[in-house]
């Protein structure tokens, strides 16, 4: 790809702000990783080139087995999901709290998801406008009007698994709602072939349903068109009435042998025939499709690729099998329909966007980062798990025009170990330990110069045998790190000067911070766990650093709920602090073997001092019924939480129930 390919303009929208998980990948997708320097995206010449790539490759790593050697890889096996949390940093602490803040509409005043970027929304299992909450339950949109409490109207959602959860995307200009809905397969039976060998699909069958709803009428909901793609949606963002859908897709239709027996022969039979498969296969084997769904629950039209040959392209080195793909949406339209589609042949990526450049990282070493968060346990002859960054110009509200790229060593925790400002990247990443080599951490700083990233500085050694569990850009000069194995190092990074990034103060703490939350110009939120001074985790933490003096940070209050956990810790969508009155709100769950709880807990802020606060409790040994928290909004006096089939309804001060609405 050249910086003139004038097709990467449909490239992901300005704004876009999404994490990617592996979607198929095996140990034998994985090759030597980038070295440091160029890493420069490139178009296919052909068609019929792309399909060589894909039949290529896939005759490296193919076996009796399939791909993997013992076993089969399906769509979600070796995923690094991006820690729920699905948006990058700003690179200034102010959006950071105004995202934060709510919203007002018509003098009502609510809070929204919680966004990285301040007019970037992110879906999420509910929304609202102030006036209306919509949410979704057992394959319908539900409304629900905040004026009384009720429910007032809902839809059947198409497609053939309608009772998946769904996230959803709200556009208060056109009151439309985009439902985002996972299909997944029922498993798969052996295909007979010819010559006696059984097939069997290559990759699990997972699809993406995409449903426009009109909620002009809370009370009459009607679905605008549905799309069915193949492929699983990891995330998606919307900007001005645009939303942008982020798709990975493994070979869809690649169905390989197995062999029929135990022996060598059969083995080496099976092996053959797949073989032969890939070299007779085409690229609709290959590439993702879409369909039309017409009514609610049939007729759809026939399959047609979701992304042209022609629009897709590939990092500089194999990345997996997959398609990485980019839809856009215009929800001002009555209508669902694919205004553009990209791809790159990539198993995963993170995306994040600041206001003038979109940064796509792609990575064969994300195979390898465990679901639970856990150190990558990378084959012995790895080598250095490397990043390649590549930059896309967002100042052109019609284009997305390739920049540069670049590289660098370890792996991203999430989107937000990126930031972007004036053609300069920041990125932290964690080597893990190799050989005698203990894991640390670096935070790097790249600058454009014509086509490239080049390195500018880098501060390295960050928690020598730990791993980073937390970044924060707390603006453009400062970035706070944060790194755990039996104590929590948080590392104030000084970037001013791109040439010299230095560590300026270091606070180490039992415990460690999952996410960092801007609360005001010198102090941080921070939500994890507290530990014992051996690492053993203890209960849910709170903590308030004060970083005005960036030589010296300070942890001047935090609060502690012994045995509780929160999703928080791992999804920033289910943090709510709510700036007008001080307060932190959290689902939380506390298991013992005494006893367990589930409910909202929350916490006050005043200054510097932080207290506990009232908690709401929705389940457990002393309850009398059952539910949990998954999300909460504020909407004027009243905290809205969402929990399993209900929605309750408590006063903002006291957490005094006030109601509930059954989904």
């Amino acid at each position: 790809m050249t910086p003139t390919s004038g097709r990467r303009t449909a490239l992901i929208a300005p704004l876009l702000a999404v994490p990617l998980a592996l979607a198929a990948c095996s140990p034998a997708d994985l090759v030597a990783p980038p070295a440091a320097g160029a890493a420069e995206l490139t178009d296919f010449g052909s068609c019929e080139e792309l399909l060589d790539y894909f039949q290529e490759h896939a005759l490296e790593r193919v076996g009796p087995w399939g791909f993997g050697g013992g076993g089969w890889f399906g769509a979600d096996d070796m995923v690094m999901e991006d820690s729920g949390d699905m948006a990058a940093a700003d690179s200034a602490a102010g959006s950071a709290e105004s995202a934060a803040s709510g919203a007002v509409q018509e003098g009502t005043d609510f809070s929204g998801t919680n966004n990285q970027e301040e007019g970037v929304e992110e879906p999420d299992v509910v929304q609202t406008d102030g006036e209306i909450v919509v949410t979704t339950h057992a394959g319908r949109l539900v409304v629900v009007d905040v004026a009384t409490s009720a429910q007032v109207g809902s839809v059947r959602l198409p497609g053939r698994d309608t009772g998946s959860e769904a996230e959803l995307l709200l556009d208060r200009e056109n009151d439309r709602v985009l439902v985002l809905t996972r299909e997944w397969s029922g498993g798969s039976s052996p295909l007979p072939t010819m010559d006696g060998l059984s097939t069997y699909p290559a990759f699990e069958a997972v699809r993406t349903v995409v449903t426009l709803v009109d909620v002009s009428d809370p009370t009459a909901p009607a679905a605008g068109g549905t799309i069915r793609l193949e492929g699983d949606y990891r995330s998606a963002r919307m900007h001005d009435g645009t939303a942008r859908v982020v798709m990975v897709t493994p070979p869809p239709g690649l169905a390989l042998a197995q062999p029929r027996n135990s022996s060598l022969t059969a083995e080496d039979e099976a092996e053959e025939r797949n073989r032969e498969i890939i070299e007779s296969s085409t690229l609709d084997d290959w590439l993702p499709h879409l369909q039309t769904i017409q009514g609610t629950r049939g007729d759809d039209t026939d399959a047609t690729r979701a992304v042209p040959c022609e629009d897709i392209a590939r990092p500089p080195d194999f990345s997996g099998l997959s398609t990485m793909s980019v839809l856009t949406f215009d929800l001002a339209q009555s209508q669902l329909d694919v205004s553009s589609a990209t791809g790159v042949v990539a198993s995963g990526s993170t995306v994040y966007a600041s206001a003038d450049r979109l940064v796509v990282a792609t990575s064969p070493w994300e195979a390898w980062a465990l679901a639970d968060g856990s150190d990558a346990v990378l084959p012995r002859d790895a080598g250095t798990a490397g990043t390649a960054l590549h930059t896309f110009d967002l100042t052109d509200p019609g284009s997305t025009d390739y920049v540069a790229s670049g590289s660098v060593e370890g792996r991203m925790l999430n989107q937000f170990s990126l930031d972007e400002a004036d053609g300069v990247i920041r990125v932290a990443t964690t080597t893990d330990a190799r050989g005698s080599t203990p894991s640390s951490s670096s935070l790097v700083v790249l600058a454009e110069e014509g086509d490239r990233l080049v390195e500018q500085g880098r501060v390295d050694g960050l928690g020598e045998t730990e791993r980073i569990y937390a970044v924060r850009y707390l603006s453009a000069d400062t970035a706070a790190v944060v790194t755990f194995r039996e104590t929590d190092p948080l590392y104030l990074v000084d970037t001013s000067d791109p040439t010299a990034p230095e560590v300026t103060g270091e606070l180490k703490i039992p415990g460690y911070s999952a996410y960092l939350h801007p609360v005001g110009e010198d102090l941080l939120l921070g939500v994890g766990q507290d530990a014992t001074e051996q690492g053993r985790t203890t209960g849910l933490q709170v903590s308030l650093f004060d970083i005005s003096d960036p030589a010296a940070p300070t942890q001047v209050a935090k609060q502690t709920w012994k045995d509780h956990s929160s999703q928080a810790e791992h999804d920033h969508r289910a943090f709510r602090y709510w700036p007008q009155t001080g307060q932190l709100f959290l689902p939380a769950d506390a298991w013992t073997e005494e006893s367990e709880w589930t409910g909202v807990i929350s916490a006050s802020l005043d200054g510097t001092a932080l207290d506990q606060g009232p908690r709401l409790q929705l389940g457990g040994s002393s309850a009398a019924g059952w539910d949990w928290a998954r999300r909460t909004l504020v909407i004027d006096d009243r905290l809205w939480v969402l929990g399993g089939d209900t929605l309750h309804v408590a006063d903002l001060a006291t957490l005094e129930p006030k109601g509930t609405v059954d989904l």
